[in-house]
């Protein structure tokens, strides 16, 4: 098979669909010793760059690859066009799969109503995506029920194909802690990914404030990108705040197994990645019962409504007093990341792909 790839954000996409590519084409190279690809970009100089980075990630991927400019897409000659950032953007003659792994851009989840003409620009770019597309993959059953439900997608024309998180560092937890964290000798929370309206962080800082006021010090960690207006707002006036930035998979794997529990209060979520991420590393976690997160987490999490600060405090609680519950989260929370893998992601999606390849429509 000849996969053409719409690359033009894969130089700098570090985690999210990112992650989510980079082991899918791990996956590929070694499930399809034949198969080939083009990857198109914005410009020839990132093809070094570009095949630099293939090359750490697989090392027979660059011998496989040819990299092009994105105007060439649409002449392309491949089986199939592969789009992994949820949206078409150039429409190819070929036969045209799509990863749309959530439709949080057209959603109104932050309250913002200025935003409302960007949302109806994303609500178009969707529902052109899902009427070109030739299949459409995404990563829940939740995440299908709403192409289904938002966009009237037939849904013999979606797939599901769930993460998995066995690609992480497991065996490298030698690697020093950013600063804030190596200065935390007791228990601790943490959270983990970005700071928009939807990751719900407003709830995981209302039960932190119900906490300390119950005279509970213990401290909340963020790592992900920069801070919200709602987190420089709370920074250096709330003592339990600390923030990071990003960090290496090493590190993140030595913070999953030291915290006493990931927090993950987001509201809605087209997979939940740090969910799996920390049962994987021998983490505990709590996190909010919307969208996708109770398919990933089965009974391996303590959950809670998103908007119940108290109920949240609660379950924080809980891990720090009661005793052998955080160790009886982190035995469910293995059993249950053990029942996803990146092998069998790809082989989902090389099936689509194959059976898109046959689809003229």
């Amino acid at each position: 098979m000849h996969l053409a790839i719409e690359a033009t954000k894969l130089l700098g996409e570090k985690r999210g669909i990112g992650r989510y590519v980079r082991n899918l084409l791990r996956q590929f190279v070694l499930q399809r010793p034949t198969m080939r690809f083009t990857m198109y970009v914005s410009r020839l100089d990132d093809a070094a760059p570009l095949t630099a980075l293939l090359a750490s990630w697989q090392e027979e991927l660059p011998a496989r690859t040819t990299v092009a400019l994105i105007e060439t897409l649409p002449d392309t000659d491949a089986d199939v066009v592969w789009y992994p950032w949820n949206l078409i953007t150039r429409a190819a003659r070929r036969p045209m799969v799509v990863s749309t792994l959530d439709l949080a851009p057209m959603l109104q989840l932050d309250n913002q109503w200025w935003r409302v003409l960007k949302r109806l620009k994303y609500r178009r770019r969707y529902q052109r995506t899902a009427a070109r597309a030739t299949a459409i993959l995404t990563i829940s059953a939740f995440s299908k029920r709403e192409i289904v439900d938002r966009l009237q997608v037939d849904p013999s024309r979606v797939t599901v194909t769930l993460l998995a998180a066995d690609d992480l560092p497991l065996d490298e937890t030698a690697a020093p802690l950013p600063d804030h964290a190596a200065t935390i000798s007791g228990p601790f929370f943490l959270t983990v990914g970005g700071q928009e309206g939807r990751k719900n962080l407003r709830t995981l800082y209302e039960a932190m404030a119900l906490l300390h006021a119950r005279g509970m010090t213990v401290p909340l960690l963020q790592c992900g990108p920069g801070m919200s207006p709602q987190t420089r707002a709370l920074y250096g006036a709330a003592p339990w705040l600390m923030h990071v930035g990003y960090v290496t998979d090493a590190q993140l794997v030595a913070l999953y197994r030291r915290a006493s529990a990931l927090v993950f209060p987001s509201r809605y979520e087209g997979f939940g990645l740090p969910v799996l991420e920390a049962m994987r590393a021998g983490g505990a976690v709590i996190c909010a019962n919307a969208s996708s997160l109770p398919e990933v987490a089965g009974d391996a999490a303590l959950q809670f409504t998103w908007n119940d600060a108290n109920a949240l405090a609660e379950q924080m609680m809980r891990v720090l007093h009661e005793p052998g519950l955080r160790d009886a989260l982190v035995s469910r929370g293995e059993v249950q990341a053990a029942r996803f893998s990146w092998a069998t992601t790809a082989q989902q999606t090389l099936a689509c792909f194959e059976r898109a390849a046959t689809d003229r429509r």
